[in-house]
């Protein structure tokens, strides 16, 4: 029984996961997923990471998303065992689906509009509707920041604002790492028709907490059973998103109280156990402004990568992988003793 990675060349997951094995002297094999078709996984312990997606237009991305979904649901009876279940990982990709369990269960979150919203006219109509009008718009399948609106009007006056970090370019929906403001009506119009389209979600704008000026979230990711590693993302705008080049920060610079700390923790805990089929996740808190009480903004089934960690210790990964051969281990004990007992019933025959 051996341990395997399934996920993608030359990335810095691949090579930092890798490169905590070899430190542990612990054997791991890894598969791209362009070979997953060939290779036979029964009876090893496989940690899945997210595949490539090579396009920077929305639209492909959404569908290429999709694809993957239906990738994870072939490995579900694999005969293998999995750090993060294919059926977790799906159960979280969604958005919509994951906050609306969170919802049912009690977990604290931003607030999702539960209207399924389409275009910018239903958008118009639920805000009045709610009476909010600040809101995040996200497409329910892309990660990171990808495709995320944050959008505000002002009500009985012509002025909107938006911020995002992909804009139209003929008929693409372009991806980037910049943040774009946006003020003419009616290219805001011809943007969130097109976010909107992909299937997306509404939120509530709420009011980060905010540390020397720039308002910041968490990210918290949570293995086995506890948070094993926290970060600041700090920004002057809107959207805190890491990849867009916003400043991260050790979360003991916040000087935040041991009771807040524990509020934090026993949320994510809450959260972990809507979804039992994950072992390892990325968290994202927002703390609100003023009371610092936490709310899930969303849930990533392969959100274990932080830069502040591989390049220093490497201990989340190297945590995996320590689990993964106990696990191994434990098993091939199982199997063993199974075969014992069998030996043992038939000399008795």
């Amino acid at each position: 029984m051996g341990i395997r990675l399934i996920g993608r060349r030359e990335t810095r997951r691949t090579d930092y996961f890798l490169k905590a094995a070899e430190q542990l002297h612990i054997p791991v094999s890894f598969v791209d997923w362009k070979e997953v078709d060939q290779v036979d996984f029964a009876g090893e312990v496989v940690k899945l990471d997210p595949p490539s997606y090579e396009t920077a237009d929305l639209f492909q991305m959404n569908g290429q998303i999709r694809e993957y979904g239906s990738a994870l649901s072939k490995l579900e009876n694999c005969g293998c065992h999995f750090l993060n279940s294919p059926a977790g990982i799906r159960r979280v990709l969604d958005k919509r689906a994951c906050k609306e369990e969170l919802i049912h269960y009690g977990v604290p979150v931003t607030e999702m509009f539960p209207e399924r919203i389409e275009n910018f006219w239903q958008l118009s109509e639920a805000m009045e509707r709610h009476r909010t009008y600040s809101v995040f718009i996200k497409p329910i399948f892309c990660s990171g920041a990808a495709g995320v609106v944050a959008y505000r009007r002002t009500p009985g006056r012509d002025r909107e604002t938006a911020y995002t970090s992909c804009h139209m370019q003929e008929r693409e929906l372009v991806n980037t790492k910049t943040i774009y403001r946006m003020e003419d009506p009616g290219g805001i119009q011809r943007h969130l028709n097109a976010v909107l389209s992909l299937g997306a979600v509404v939120e509530r704008w709420h009011p980060k907490a905010s540390f020397q000026g720039q308002s910041y979230d968490l990210r918290v990711v949570w293995q086995f059973g506890r948070a094993v590693f926290m970060v600041v993302r700090r920004s002057k705008g809107p959207i805190t998103n890491l990849h867009l080049n916003n400043a991260a920060m050790e979360i003991e610079k916040l000087q935040l109280s041991e009771q807040t700390i524990k509020e934090i923790e026993g949320v994510c805990e809450r959260a972990m156990e809507v979804f039992p089929e994950l072992a390892v996740a990325g968290i994202d808190i927002l703390l609100e402004k003023g009371s610092l009480h936490p709310r899930i903004i969303e849930i990533n089934g392969q959100g274990d990568l932080m830069y502040q960690d591989i390049f220093k210790e490497n201990k989340i990964y190297k945590e995996q992988i320590r689990y993964m051969e106990e696990f191994a281990l434990w098993q091939e004990q199982k199997r063993t003793k199974v075969v014992e007992d069998a030996f043992e019933w038939r000399k008795r025959d």
